[in-house]
């Protein structure tokens, strides 16, 4: 891969000098899921693939927002007719604005790197429907050199190929660019008759040097690529070594009027490099107990009102002594692998949940570290946050968000009074299957690798977002595709390389993933001693069944009738993938969520590639 300086001087060498600026219009589907990663990734390989910027060009980020919440509280397309009066129109306004603002801080580094070769970037957000034609009279007005199509775009790329006059080209999932040879007539695009509600574009800013580094926190660390495994294995263990030995029980890191310097050693200045970009992840801004907490702070849990704070700090112990009334039985909120976990608040009013190590726990001091170093990586919408910590002696306490509605598990298996709705099932499964793409994908640094899938570590908000949750037994995963270690993980859900070798992937949680798919479908546990001979085995009993296509006695009795035959088929054909014997054959994580999501062409592909039998 070339640098940013090879790449700037191959644009001018390539640029003739009587060469116009073109446009690079990039459409997306704004009703999806975006992260700055994503957008990186995706503008870095345009820029160092020849033939598509130039100096002088423009990249416009084309957004498309066809669904919106409707202020009653349910989706609906977007169209003049569904949105009647000032209210209604003044919320689909503010939501494309606030897309607007949210993809512009997103591509603010994109920009940066972009500066240097003379390249602007625009972001523009268009509510209309349908989709298709929305884009198709983008590409006419906008007369663009490039129309490139983000990845959930396959299916309205093929319908919109020949109604576009320039030359196209598809994100695929490694973020490369696949370009596509397409015959144009020649003739004017046709016009279509789209129904465009509101449009608001702006300028990408370059993002704001700050005068204090000290005061960057966990959320705002700018990326600056991927680092091996031997690189974080190193760089946690200097951090570690040298603000716990340095630190007492009651003082943080690094304190607010000094920056301890890490040890000194014989470091290259890649090291250095990755120190001095990820050290702020280890300093504590300021005291949690000397500040109020923000008016601002986003709420975790829309039907409680819960809030969560945004960054993690270190704790002393008497601050969570105080938050969980001295370790009161009554707050105790239940056990695991890790040691007994207690609900607590702290005196801002922040609800936690302090896992404290139980003494005779196999996870040591170095892992105890480690937990704290992978969680500060872990930053998503479907991911239980780490707040903070605590080390008293030989006692570790590992402090984080209090979601608010229980778990998986026990709103399937032990509240007797509701049986979880279909609707909340499926979404259950899209947003676990989302905290887990992220990280296997898009986590910094390395990927993440769970290790201990299952309902119960799967927590529930009262609007039933799920969030993952005890990363006990989390690990990144080393620069090979498979590391071997010792067996830890819950009975039921270990996928065969796993319980018989301990080898140990991304696609060991896939496994588990999918058998908690059976699970959301089914309503039954993994491993139930209580049923006879192969139904006692969630696995062996479901199989059979999915590949007879008889779902409708895969589907958990409670329910009845009221599920969707749709999204149930979906739901089991990806099960049938994640639980495949071989890993190889199994999906990766983005291709579950598109699964989930309803891409019925990639369920086709997969099929065909891994179970051609049933094609």
């Amino acid at each position: 891969m070339p640098s940013d300086i090879e790449s700037s001087e191959f644009f001018y060498k390539s640029n003739p000098q009587s060469r116009m600026p073109s446009r690079i219009l990039i459409v997306c589907d704004a009703t999806k899921d975006r992260n700055n990663h994503e957008f990186m990734k995706m503008i870095h390989d345009i820029r160092m693939r020849g033939g598509i910027l130039n100096p002088g060009d423009s990249i416009r980020v084309f957004g498309v927002l066809h669904k919106v919440l409707h202020p009653m509280g349910y989706n609906m397309g977007v169209a003049p007719e569904n949105f009647l009066g000032a209210t209604h129109a003044r919320a689909v306004e503010e939501e494309v604005s606030k897309k607007v603002d949210m993809y512009t801080g997103m591509l603010q580094y994109s920009a940066e790197e972009c500066e240097g070769e003379r390249v602007d970037i625009e972001v523009k957000i268009t509510a209309g429907t349908p989709l298709r034609k929305v884009i198709i009279d983008e590409v006419a007005t906008s007369n663009a050199a490039w129309v490139i199509f983000d990845r959930p775009l396959r299916k309205e790329l093929r319908n919109c190929l020949k109604h576009i006059p320039c030359k196209v080209a598809l994100v695929l999932d490694n973020f490369s660019l696949q370009i596509f040879e397409h015959e144009y007539s020649g003739k004017e695009t046709e016009h279509f008759d789209s129904k465009q509600f509101y449009s608001l574009s702006k300028r990408v800013p370059l993002p704001p040097v700050s005068d204090n580094d000290n005061e960057q926190s966990v959320n705002t660390i700018n990326y600056h690529g991927s680092m091996t495994s031997k690189e974080i294995s190193d760089m946690a263990s200097s951090i570690w070594l040298s603000s716990f030995t340095a630190n007492s029980n009651e003082q943080s890191i690094v304190s607010q009027n000094e920056t301890r310097p890490y040890p000194q050693q014989e470091e290259s200045g890649n090291t250095r490099q990755i120190l001095n970009n990820y050290a702020p992840m280890f300093q504590n801004q300021r005291r949690r107990s000397s500040r109020n907490r923000s008016s601002d702070v986003p709420d975790l849990c829309i039907g409680c009102g819960l809030k969560t704070e945004l960054d993690s700090v270190r704790y002393s112990y008497s601050e969570i002594q105080l938050a969980t009334n001295d370790f009161s039985s009554d707050n105790l909120l239940g056990e695991g692998g890790y040691g007994l976990v207690y609900k607590g608040q702290l005196k801002d009013g922040q609800h936690i949940a302090a896992k404290v190590r139980k003494e005779a726990s196999t996870q040591g001091f170095s892992e105890f570290h480690s937990e704290i170093f992978i969680l500060s990586f872990a930053r998503h919408k479907n991911i239980v946050m780490l707040l903070g910590y605590c080390c008293k002696e030989n006692l570790n306490i590992l402090v984080y968000e209090y979601i608010c509605n229980k778990s998986l598990d026990w709103h399937l298996f032990d509240n007797a009074n509701k049986v979880l709705e279909w609707h909340q099932r499926h979404a259950i499964a899209i947003g676990t299957a989302k905290g887990l793409r992220f990280l296997h994908e898009e986590c910094r640094g390395s990927p993440i690798i769970h290790r201990d899938m299952r309902p119960s570590n799967i927590l529930l908000t009262h609007d039933f977002v799920p969030m993952l949750g005890d990363f006990g037994l989390a690990k990144w995963k080393s620069d090979e595709d498979e590391i071997q270690t010792r067996i830890l993980g819950t009975l039921g859900y270990l996928a065969p390389e796993y319980a018989e070798n301990g080898i140990v992937s991304v696609r060991t949680d896939v496994y588990s993933f999918g058998v908690v798919l059976i699970q959301l479908i089914s309503g039954r546990k993994a491993v139930d001693s209580k049923r006879e001979g192969q139904q006692s085995s969630l696995r062996q009993w479901a199989l059979p069944l999915i590949e007879r296509l008889a779902l409708h006695e895969l589907v958990d009795p409670r329910l009845g009738e009221s599920y969707s035959t749709y999204e149930l088929y979906s739901m089991a054909k990806t099960a049938y993938l994640c639980l495949q014997t071989d890993p190889v054959n199994r999906p990766s994580m983005a291709e579950v969520l598109r699964l989930l999501e309803g891409e019925m062409d990639h369920l086709i592909h997969l099929t065909k590639q891994f179970l051609p039998h049933y094609m």
